[in-house]
Formats: structure tokens, C-alpha cells, sequence
């Protein structure tokens, strides 16, 4: 008689084959969103502080405005009047070279201005510059007549003035303004200051020094 306890007399439970193996559960892993929500805010601060840095290097090159710089050059005499009698006279006739360079990222768009011609406190002459543009990152020559034209000037004997030799100013004040990228618009004022040395007897001048 059969053994009722052997594993081939065994009834299986109801509603399960006897030679079929249990279904299997697949667990997956969930990352808590508290840790996905922190790397999402890590990246848009990350973003955030790329582009601000990135935006301040580009302001601070290519935005930033300096002011241009105005040089006379050269300065050559066309006509020279001279007399030292009584008092001295003096008509001359000056072509002076002068540069405006402009090291900004943007134009610069100047105004008419006078240069004027002053020896010691007293205005003896100047000339008109015309108004006009330089490019951004350029430098633009500029032609300036100027005329000097006294009468009843005293030259001291004293220092570096003689009757020979005298010491002339040339001064401007230029406005105007820097345009960069219809971003920047800028008004800038600057000024030539040039001190230059008038040779009387050989009617020649000396190239200028700018401050």
C-alpha cells in the first residue's frame, strides 16, 4: 500500500499545477526624489553662476568705455611773419598733424571743437577741428590749420623764453560719444594739452610734448 505521506501522493494547492515553479517579483530601485530634486537645483545654480560669470568677463572687456586719446604729431610752419621792433609782431601759419586713437570696442562720433594756441596765460592763435568718426579699435589722423597772429607781446628773457625762442601751448576740448554693440551709449569729453617750442630766428618749431 502506498505511502500517503510520499511527495508524489502530495495534493498541490488549488488552482496551482503541481510541476509549475511560483512566479518570481522583480524589485526595482527608486531614487528618492529629495536627491533628484537637489542635483536639479545643483545644475540650474551651476548654469546660473557659468553664465554670470561669462557675462562678466565680456562686460568688463568689451563693454567697458575708456576715454579716447587726442596727440598732435607733427607741426609744420606754411607762413612766417616776424618783427621785433618796438614790440613783437607775430603772424604765422601752422599745419599740425594730430591723432585721435580710440581703443574702445565701439565708434566714437566727436563734435566740431576750436584748438587754441596760448602762450602763458594769453590766447595768441588756434584753428577749427572738424567734427567726424573713428572706429572701434582705430586710430584716425587729423589735419588742424592753425594761425597764430599778436601783436604788443612781451617775451620774458628769464627761463626757458628768450627773444629767440619761446614756449606755446596747444589746447582742444573734444566731445562726444562711444557707441558699443547698441548696448553702451556714452558721452566722453577729452582734452589735447601740448606744449611745443617756437623757434623765432630759424622760424621753426620743435615736435610737441602731450601730457
Amino acid at each position: 500500500m502506498a505511502d500517503l505521506e510520499s511527495p508524489s501522493m502530495r495534493l498541490a494547492p488549488a488552482g496551482v499545477k503541481s510541476d509549475e515553479q511560483p512566479p518570481r517579483t522583480t524589485a526595482y530601485f527608486r531614487k528618492p526624489k529629495h536627491q533628484e530634486s537637489s542635483k536639479c537645483l545643483v545644475y540650474v545654480l551651476a548654469a546660473i553662476v557659468f553664465h554670470g560669470t561669462i557675462f562678466l568677463v565680456f562686460g568688463s572687456v568689451f563693454l567697458r568705455v575708456n576715454n579716447p586719446k587726442l596727440r598732435l604729431s607733427t607741426v609744420s610752419i606754411q607762413n612766417f611773419q616776424y618783427e621785433n621792433t618796438n614790440s613783437t609782431s607775430l603772424n604765422i601759419t601752422m599745419l599740425a598733424e594730430a591723432t585721435l586713437d580710440n581703443e574702445n570696442f565701439g565708434r566714437y562720433d566727436f563734435e566740431n571743437c576750436n584748438s587754441v594756441i596760448l602762450y602763458g596765460n594769453l590766447t595768441v592763435g588756434g584753428g577749427d577741428i572738424s567734427g567726424g568718426r573713428v572706429a572701434a579699435r582705430n586710430t584716425k589722423p587729423i589735419s588742424v590749420t592753425m594761425r597764430i597772429s599778436s601783436e604788443n607781446l612781451n617775451f620774458s628773457s628769464s627761463g626757458s623764453d628768450s627773444t629767440d625762442q619761446i614756449e606755446i601751448v596747444s589746447y582742444a576740448k573734444m566731445t562726444g560719444r562711444v557707441h558699443v554693440l547698441k548696448i553702451v551709449d556714452r558721452r566722453k569729453t577729452i582734452e589735447m594739452n601740448c606744449t611745443m617750442s617756437l623757434h623765432l630766428t630759424s622760424q621753426s618749431i620743435t615736435d610737441p610734448i602731450c601730457g
